[in-house]
């Protein structure tokens, strides 16, 4: 509850919560925590999708460029490119994996290739030197995805120290959550001092009615959410999304054409107030979630379920993902059950669907694997509330009733 009476106590206190003379402060406890590295400048947005975006501007892309992405991944992301103004071309992910490839990787790589963004999907490390390689052969930007990575293995390194830039979300299921919100750090200097005076000319209207609402949704969250309220909770917030009851983490407006008014939006002291918190409790997050990607590991690996490639001993992951056959009755039966048990797929992305597919610059059919791939995704929950208890009890779950494929 220590975040609820956090947001609690910012509610009543709505201009200091809208404020932003706490965030420098936070972006540099956020470079020396996560990427490990404080001499990182680092950039707090609204959402992890403006910190892509504003990257994007800040490297110059105009209509024609284009950003190699990989196709499995979140909608918000080529919808940021979009937004940028640039094209998007996908790389496959790789056979035995989630991620893309180097080699996908290159085989998406055109003359008008600007940006190669490197997608660290569930917490898998992308091999970066190779991504790097594949770079600067084609003198495009290299820009790394960490929204879902956690730390890799010990002495391998931390997040977002090869690319010119890495952005973070902190939205509320991922490494570690302020409900919304996002980072962006920067290795190259010049993108950084042009990223920070586009994001410090973003309008301020509408700040303090972000902020209170994103205070009223983590306390009512504290307040509200235990393993057994998860899946009815998370529907009544899709709902109220739609609705346009809260501007929560994507809404309807988003799926235009054209960018949301209110899309391009500055971190705001209620963001650095719930985050330093976290960051406190970083390398404890960590453990735990490196203990538990453990645990399904073994399990999975006793009943013969294959696990994604690329993973390392001791790598600590956002969530451990299987193929199923059955997917929509494991996942009706783990939420009966309180299980952390979920999908990032629920429905088809806008990126790949049939009907949109175009306005984002793909072909159904196009990446016949990421596609194969979203529609048999669940995935094991390693979060801090998440217990081992809880965390066997979903894993012998799948193990009994999954119908498993293969990756």
């Amino acid at each position: 509850m220590g975040q609820g009476m956090a947001a609690l106590g910012l509610l009543l206190r709505p201009a200091r919560a809208a404020g932003t003379d706490l965030v420098p402060a936070y972006e540099k406890a956020f470079a020396a925590a996560v990427p490990g590295d404080a001499s990182l400048p680092a950039l707090a947005f609204w959402r992890g999708r403006v910190a892509l975006w504003a990257i994007l501007r800040a490297a110059g892309l105009g209509d024609g460029d284009e950003v190699v992405l990989p196709a499995f991944t979140c909608e918000s992301v080529p919808m940021a490119v979009k937004f940028a103004g640039a094209r998007c071309a996908y790389a496959e992910a790789g056979a035995g994996d989630f991620n893309a490839t180097p080699e996908t990787i290159a085989a998406a790589v055109s003359p008008r290739t600007r940006v190669i963004l490197c997608q660290h999907t569930y917490g898998v490390p992308l091999p970066m030197a190779e991504a790097a390689a594949a770079a600067e052969k084609s003198g495009a930007m290299l820009i790394e995805d960490c929204c879902q990575l956690v730390a890799p293995a010990p002495g391998a390194g931390g997040p977002g120290r090869t690319g010119a830039a890495a952005f973070f979300s902190t939205q509320w299921s991922k490494p570690f959550s302020t409900g919304l919100g996002g980072v962006a750090v920067f290795r190259d200097r010049a993108l950084y001092e042009a990223a920070r005076s586009i994001r410090d000319a973003f309008p301020r209207e509408g700040d303090r009615r972000r902020a209170r609402s994103l205070a009223l949704q983590v306390f009512l969250h504290a307040l509200m959410v235990r393993p057994w309220t998860h899946a009815v909770v998370a529907g009544a917030y899709r709902w109220a999304q739609r609705v346009r009851l809260v501007r929560g983490t994507t809404t309807a407006d988003e799926y235009g054409r054209n960018m949301p008014q209110d899309y391009l939006a500055r971190g705001l002291n209620v963001q650095a107030a719930l985050g330093m918190p976290e960051l406190a409790r970083w390398q404890a997050n960590v453990e735990h979630r490196r203990q538990l990607t453990a645990l399904y590991l073994r399990v999975l690996a006793e009943v013969g379920a294959a696990a994604p490639g690329g993973m390392r001993p001791g790598d600590a992951m956002w969530a451990v993902p299987v193929q199923v056959e059955n997917k929509d009755e494991i996942l009706r039966q783990a939420a009966s059950q309180g299980l952390p048990v979920a999908t990032w797929f629920d429905v088809p992305q806008a990126h790949v669907a049939a009907g949109t597919a175009a306005r984002y610059d793909y072909r159904p059919g196009q990446c016949p694997r990421a596609e194969r791939l979203m529609q048999r995704e669940v995935h094991l929950m390693t979060g801090p509330s998440v217990s081992a208890r809880r965390a066997g009890a979903a894993v012998r779950f799948l193990a009994a009733c999954a119908r498993f494929a293969e990756i």
